[in-house]
Formats: C-alpha cells, structure tokens, sequence
C-alpha cells in the first residue's frame, strides 16, 4: 500500500478558453503534480502494458470545524471509520487519482480490471492506493474441447443463460464462460 499525505483533490470539470479549447484549472495540475511526485519519491515501478491491475483507494478527508471540534466525535475521527457522504463526489476523487498515475504507474488506466474505493474523514487528510496484479486466471484456459451437440448449444444460443443451463452439467464455469467469449475457439471432441 502507498499513503500520499495530500489532501484529496476531486477532478475538476474542463474549463474552456474563447476560442473553444479545453483546459483544466492549474490547482488541478499542480494537485496531480505533486501527487505523482510524491509516488515517484517512494520508487513505484511500473506495470507491464497489458496487465489487468486491481486497484484500492482509501480516501482520507479533513472533516469540517463543526464535526472536528465536538469532543463526542473525536473517536470516530481518530478511527477513521466516520463515512463521508457529502462532496467530493467519489467518482471525481478517483478520476484525479487515476489520472496522476496514468503513464507513470501503468501504461494506460484502462488496464484497471477492479476498482474500489471508499472516502472517510479523518484528522490526518491523505490517499491510500494499493495496486496489484490481477491475477484471476483469465489465462488459465487455452481452449476448450466440447461435444458436437454443445457446440450446436452454443452457436444456437440467444444468451448465456441458455448456454448455462443446457452444458453446467459437463463443464466448469470457467470454460463455460471463456466457450461463451471464444465461441471460434472451442474445438470438438
């Protein structure tokens, strides 16, 4: 896991100057900056191209004077368990992590398979992000030998849930579904 101790910074919406061109306010790029700057310092490498990742971010945010200062709340805040359910919006904060480390900590986020996060308050503001390879075998399977008649089933099916029901019997769920994704691939029996 790495910890950047910046406050979270959601992803800003475009601005756009006269002559129509898009750009993005410099509080944005310089947050996204220091971000990177901050992961390069604790010697990340990057991800192979092609590699599906998995990736965690635990948002820590400051809380506002009027939840911070009353005494009742001080053990939830030091917890860290106390959920924010006001902006920034979820989705803004991961698009401005993502986007930091796009190039950096993998080629391009679109290797990002699985993505979680949460956002909570907390009195030490920063990010968690835990990246790793996802490893769920999608390369386990090669190719799969079915009958003559499943693989009638299959060519004939309207949706998988068909499929499913009419083969579950005589295959794994994993070569039901890479059958189903590589239906030119299945060989016969």
């Amino acid at each position: 896991m790495v910890v950047i101790n910046l406050d979270p910074y959601p992803s800003p919406r475009p601005r756009f100057t006269r002559q129509g061109r898009a750009y993005m306010p410099s509080e944005y790029t310089a947050w996204k900056k220091s971000f990177l700057k901050e992961w390069l310092k604790q010697g990340h490498v990057k991800f192979e191209p092609g590699v599906a990742l998995d990736v965690i971010i635990t948002f820590y945010i400051r809380p506002p004077v009027s939840i911070s200062k009353v005494k009742k709340n001080q053990n939830l805040l030091k917890a860290e368990t106390w959920r924010v359910v006001k902006k920034p919006d979820l989705d803004n904060l991961e698009k401005s992590v993502l986007d930091a480390l796009n190039g950096n900590a993998w080629d391009d986020d679109n290797q990002i398979s699985d993505l979680s996060s949460r956002k909570r308050y907390s009195l030490n503001p920063r990010v968690e992000i835990s990246i790793r390879e996802d490893g769920s075998g999608q390369d386990e399977i090669s190719s799969v030998k079915m009958t003559k008649s499943d693989i009638e089933i299959l060519k004939s099916a309207t949706n998988i849930v068909d499929f499913w029901n009419a083969c579950a019997e005589f295959y794994s769920d994993e070569e039901l579904a890479w059958a189903w994704l590589h239906p030119e691939l299945v060989e016969r029996k």
